[in-house]
């Protein structure tokens, strides 16, 4: 039983993990998108036309740091909670907070 459950919990955070790549339009906005590289780098573009750029990468199965690159990063490192299912990529601040996204491929 707990190799079952071992095994499915590596296979979840590996699809986590992997899923997050490509390119998010946010709900109920037609203009910004934020976009996760395999590299582990980061573009969100905002609605204005404004881009920044960074590094995220996940402290553990279900959440992720960004750190933010010029200005973006005074505000220091952001950590997050990431959800996706059926297209949508939730990200809640540890204020809860809910960003919301779909795939933008």
């Amino acid at each position: 039983m707990f190799v079952v459950v071992a095994a499915t919990t590596l296979l979840v955070s590996c699809s986590s993990k992997s899923s997050i790549v490509g390119k998010w339009q946010e709900i109920g906005s037609d203009d910004r998108t934020m976009e996760f590289f395999k590299d582990g780098t980061i573009s969100d573009i905002s609605g204005d036309g404004m881009s920044l750029g960074g590094k995220y990468s996940f402290v553990d199965d279900d959440r992720i740091k960004v750190e933010l690159d010029g200005i973006a990063a005074l505000r220091g490192s952001m950590i997050f909670r990431v959800s996706i299912s059926g297209g949508e990529l939730s990200l809640t601040d540890p204020e809860g907070k809910i960003l919301k996204y779909r795939s933008a491929k």
